[in-house]
């Protein structure tokens, strides 16, 4: 399984161009050596596909072998790997914060250094490029083995799938066939292409809500286009907030696993703290881009992130929208019960997330200046940016990545505190 996640994102052809593509191909296959396999895929958009081009080409130019997927959904790929030999797998999509951008990310067992020279190999020695398809096939036989099918048939769902131009939703509707549900695919709207919203947007949230009610589905469910994320929604049009799924597949993971790890990253609602201490696990709370690799070092079993990202252990150790949405049917069959219910029992408190823009030679000022504000005892947790655990509220400052900007979250059981939080927050940082 994969513990190690790299993130690169920029604008193509201006920060993420075919060069630059191909000199982090020819990086990846020198870390990685000659005549061994990395697995590819992307999304289904056309900037996607020219990336990924490139990045083969420089692959090969290492003396890496490429065992090309297409068009295929990140848990496909990711799940994949092992029936190939390969310890790395490499996505390319669209990026979901800004539509000029392209993400590309590597999977693999250790962390790849990529500030070195890419070398080429003798012309003798280029890898071999090889296009696959049968991992679709094997995919799907690991959810129907995985996953409690009889009880899932036995209910006989109906299911709200959005449904873009994207071909990763085959996945989805095809298993959802073959456990007994009967499934209501949304096409595209408005003559918009799936390359328009590579994240579930209000639009098709909606739409899915308003035909999940009217039709009287069990349950709707948004994807993302790389089927690393979902948004479930209850029988009566209600989207259920992403840190209450995280609880109900936490509480369900330690009634099968007593006494079990739980890994979240620091953003991890105080609900979602106490579903796992009540049920007799610990919550490990890491940084945003550690999820996984905590998940694989504390034996967790189970793990998730905002924005709808849920990892299963018990399958794989990544990001798995299609396996998350089985999963929840299971739960919902074993139980007895609606998703409504099951969101009933876990405690939702009154919570706002925004950015504020901040250079980034300021961002650590922020940080320090909420540390002297609150180094007078308080629970201080600095494994990302930095969260203070106050009574009965938590202030979340990280400083992002790539952009000129902090971001904030901020949690309290009263609503009259989270807007005195949220009030003073914005002047400490607007004043730094």
């Amino acid at each position: 399984m994969a513990k190690y996640v790299q993130n690169i994102r920029g604008i193509v052809n201006t920060e993420i161009t075919n060069k630059f593509a191909s000199h982090l191909g020819t990086i990846v296959g020198n870390f990685i050596g000659p005549g061994k396999p990395v697995v590819v895929g992307r999304d289904s958009n056309v900037t996607s596909q020219m990336i990924k081009r490139s990045l083969t080409t420089g692959l090969m130019a290492a003396g890496t072998d490429v065992v090309d997927f297409g068009i295929a959904p990140i848990p496909v790929i990711h799940y994949g790997k092992d029936f190939y030999n390969a310890t790395t797998t490499i996505s390319i999509s669209k990026s979901h914060l800004r539509p000029e951008d392209v993400d590309i990310k590597l999977f693999s067992d250790h962390e790849i250094p990529l500030e070195s020279h890419p070398k080429q190999v003798p012309w003798n020695q280029i890898g071999a490029l090889r296009y696959v398809y049968e991992y679709r096939n094997i995919y799907v036989r690991a959810i129907l083995k995985q996953a409690a099918t009889d009880a899932i048939k036995n209910k006989g769902f109906l299911v709200v799938l959005d449904k873009t131009k994207d071909v990763d939703k085959p996945f989805t509707s095809q298993i959802l066939e073959k456990i007994g549900c009967e499934t209501v695919q949304i096409g595209s709207m408005d003559g918009e292409s799936a390359g328009d919203f590579p994240q579930p947007s209000p639009k098709r949230i909606s739409l899915v809500s308003e035909l999940t009610t009217s039709i009287g589905a069990d349950m709707g469910i948004v994807l993302d286009n790389d089927c690393d994320r979902a948004v479930f929604i209850d029988h009566q049009g209600n989207i259920i907030r992403e840190q209450t799924v995280l609880g109900i597949f936490a509480k369900y993971a330690l009634q099968d696993n007593p006494g079990g790890n739980i890994v979240s990253s620091i953003v991890a609602s105080q609900s979602l703290e106490e579903i796992v201490t009540d049920s007799g696990g610990q919550l490990i709370k890491t940084s945003v881009n550690n999820v996984l690799n905590e998940i694989e070092s504390n034996n967790a079993v189970f793990g998730g992130d905002e924005p709808g990202m849920y990892v299963f252990p018990e399958f794989q150790t990544c990001f798995d929208a299609i396996y998350a949405v089985v999963k929840m049917l299971e739960i919902l069959a074993k139980k007895d019960t609606t998703l409504s219910k099951l969101a009933g029992n876990v405690k939702e408190y009154n919570r706002t997330g925004f950015t504020i823009e901040c250079e980034h030679e300021k961002k650590d000022e922020v940080i320090e200046t909420f540390m002297d504000k609150f180094e007078s005892g308080d629970n201080i947790n600095t494994v990302d940016g930095i969260r203070v655990d106050l009574k009965e509220s938590f202030i979340l400052i990280r400083p992002s990545r790539f952009e000129p900007l902090v971001r904030v979250y901020i949690e309290s059981k009263s609503a009259s505190k989270l807007q005195e939080l949220t009030e003073n927050v914005k002047k400490i940082i607007e004043n730094v």
